[in-house]
């Protein structure tokens, strides 16, 4: 599983609050929180959803390998493909600041694009319980634009 070391260090590659983490994996902050200060510890479930929140943000979990467990980015050079997306679904952009509950994931991609550059960088869009990170984001096409 994840411990809340590894939870308190995966936010910090990635530059997120633990607000960011919540809406990203769609718990309260207080779960995030008290987990995180080992006040008490969720469910299995809720430890897997922010685990799938922060490896869709490009975390990955490193396990106790004899000098214990750890957290690591994900390359950046891995994938620069394309990434193909519903653009019809609904979604919600957080920028760091505040969280916008966009009709279309289409939509959410437009507000990112109108960001600061600065704002981007902290970015997430979330859509169908996936979270895309800015270099992400940057890469979305509409997976009708397949069959043109």
């Amino acid at each position: 599983m994840m411990t809340p070391a590894q939870c308190r260090a995966a936010r910090g590659l990635i530059s997120w609050s633990q607000q960011q983490l919540a809406d990203a994996a769609q718990v309260g902050i207080v779960t995030v929180r008290q987990f995180e200060t080992e006040a008490a510890k969720p469910r299995n479930a809720t430890l897997a959803v922010i685990r799938f929140a922060l490896e869709s943000a490009g975390v990955v979990f490193v396990d106790e390998n004899g000098e214990g467990p750890g957290v690591r980015l994900r390359k950046s050079q891995m994938s620069k493909e394309p990434i193909y997306v519903d653009a019809t679904r609904s979604a919600v952009l957080n920028d760091g600041v505040r969280s916008i509950n966009c009709p279309t994931l289409g939509e959410a991609k437009a507000e990112f694009d109108r960001l600061t550059p600065e704002r981007k960088e902290a970015a997430t869009i979330t859509s169908l319980g996936r979270t895309y990170t800015a270099e992400e984001i940057e890469r979305f096409h509409d997976k009708r634009d397949l069959a043109s």
